[in-house]
C-alpha cells in the first residue's frame, strides 16, 4: 500500500468517528507505520503483514477507544503497549492528553523509546516492567483516570492487572475477544462500528 492509500485509509476511518487529524498528525501515524515496518522482525512487534491490516487493526482499532474512555482520562495507563497500540496511537490522536506506556519485554520498549523520540513527543512515558510487579509502586499505584489493555491476558486476568493503578473515579476499558468472552461479564459493554465503508467493529468492558 502507498503512502497515499495509508493516508486516505486514515482519513476514512477518522472521519467515520468524527475525528479531525491534523497534518502533522497524519505525517507521525505513517511515520509509525514506516518504523514499525523497519522493527518489526528484530523485535517482533505484530502479526499484521500488510500495510493495510496494520492501519486498520493497529491504528483504527485503538481510535475505536475515543468513544469509550472517560471525557477526561487523562493521565492514561496503557498496560502491555507492545508495538504501541492503542496508547502510542491515542497519544497522537490526542497529544494534549498525558499518557504512560507500560511495556515489559526490550525490544518492544526500545520501539516504544525511539518512536517517542522520533516524533517529538510529550506528555508522554515509558515504564519498563510488569505490571504485577509496579503495582504497588507510589508514582503508579492508584494514579490513572483511565487504564486501558489490548490481549494482554484473560478478561479476569486483565481486569486484576488493571485495578491497582486506577484512581478512587477512573476507569478500566478493555477490548473485548472478537469471538466473546467465556462467562459473566461484571460493567458496562459498549460497541463501536465503522460501518458500512469499514469493516471494523469492537466492544469494549468498562469498569469503574
Amino acid at each position: 500500500m502507498a503512502a497515499e492509500d495509508a493516508e486516505a485509509l486514515l482519513r476514512l476511518g477518522a472521519g467515520q468517528l468524527g475525528l479531525s487529524l491534523a497534518p502533522a498528525q497524519r505525517r507521525a501515524l505513517l511515520t509509525y507505520l514506516a518504523e514499525l515496518d523497519r522493527w518489526n522482525a528484530p523485535a517482533r512487534l505484530t502479526a499484521y503483514r500488510t500495510e493495510r491490516a496494520r492501519v486498520l487493526h493497529l491504528i483504527l482499532e485503538s481510535l475505536l477507544l475515543l468513544p469509550v474512555l472517560p471525557q477526561d482520562p487523562s493521565p492514561l495507563l496503557d498496560i502491555g503497549s507492545g508495538a504501541g497500540v492503542p496508547g502510542l496511537i491515542l497519544k497522537i490522536a490526542r497529544p494534549e492528553w498525558r499518557i504512560t506506556l507500560l511495556e515489559a519485554n526490550r525490544r518492544r520498549a526500545n520501539f516504544l523509546r525511539h518512536l517517542i523520540r522520533t516524533l517529538g513527543l510529550s506528555g508522554v512515558s515509558l515504564v519498563q516492567g510488569r505490571a504485577e510487579l509496579l503495582a504497588g509502586e507510589p508514582g503508579l499505584r492508584a494514579r490513572f483516570q483511565a487504564v486501558t489493555l489490548r490481549a494482554v491476558a484473560r478478561l479476569d486476568r486483565a481486569v486484576a492487572l488493571a485495578r491497582p493503578f486506577v484512581a478512587p473515579a477512573g476507569r478500566i476499558v478493555i477490548p473485548l475477544p472478537k469471538q466473546g468472552p467465556r462467562g459473566p461479564l461484571v460493567g458496562v459493554v459498549r460497541e463501536v462500528a465503522l460501518t458500512p465503508a469499514l469493516p471494523l467493529r469492537r466492544r469494549f468492558l468498562i469498569l469503574g
